[in-house]
């Protein structure tokens, strides 16, 4: 069920019952704690869960990533963290949590959760274009780790591409300046090389330099 990024994070995955692409997860855990990253609900995913310990959290990136999270915290009692978040991808954030009938949670903003800090990365769509808002948040863990909500994905030739080129239900999408700046920001400032993403692949060891190459290409 589970594929290793590393020890005590985990990878897992399905397809999206409404898109063309694979919903990932990421399960995060040591001696203090037990979360789960935009979780994808699986047969066999709690039982698998329990065996490595009591989850604490699960935590969502964007509002558009709620996938399983209402039955994993109703199974579990685990604690729910969503972001404070304007606008979003698809949903309206002021109806989801009651479309999906959400209602126990917390909100965070800036504050670090479970040894993870938080980025909140914002991109205007173009005027008069289909591209979207981006407002999401990104975590950092301590070992340098990106893990993002939409703004990114890799690509199994090695590639990385960002929102909205990698949407695949509508290709092709030009490249949109905003969500590299902010990407670019985010990867400066923290020195983040890995990426792990919500769909598609994960980067592994020279995000920095794909940022570069990106920004060549400009």
């Amino acid at each position: 069920m589970f594929t290793p990024v590393r020890k005590n994070l985990l990878r897992w995955g399905t397809p999206d019952p409404e898109g063309d692409w694979i919903m990932y997860g990421h399960l995060i855990f040591d001696e203090e704690k037990l979360v789960m990253i935009d979780p994808p609900l699986v047969p066999g995913l709690l039982d698998a869960v329990s065996r490595i310990g009591k989850l604490d959290a699960v935590i969502l990136t964007t509002l558009d990533h709620t996938r399983g999270s209402r039955y994993i915290i109703m199974k579990t009692g685990a604690e729910l963290y969503i972001p404070d978040q304007v606008t979003s991808l698809s949903v309206d954030p002021d109806n989801v949590l009651k479309q999906k009938d959400i209602r126990n949670f917390h909100r965070y903003s800036k504050e670090g959760l479970f040894g993870l800090k938080p980025f909140r990365i914002t991109a205007k769509g173009r005027e008069g274009e289909e591209v979207p808002w981006l407002d999401e948040f990104a975590f950092l863990t301590d070992r340098k780790e990106l893990i993002v909500g939409d703004i990114a994905i890799g690509t199994p030739e090695g590639d990385l591409i960002l929102s909205p080129e990698w949407f695949p239900h509508d290709p092709p999408h030009p490249p949109h300046p905003p969500a590299f700046r902010e990407l670019d920001r985010i990867v400066k400032e923290t020195g983040a090389e890995t990426l792990l993403a919500p769909h598609g692949c994960n980067v592994y060891g020279n995000l920095g330099e794909l940022m570069l190459q990106k920004a060549h290409k400009k």
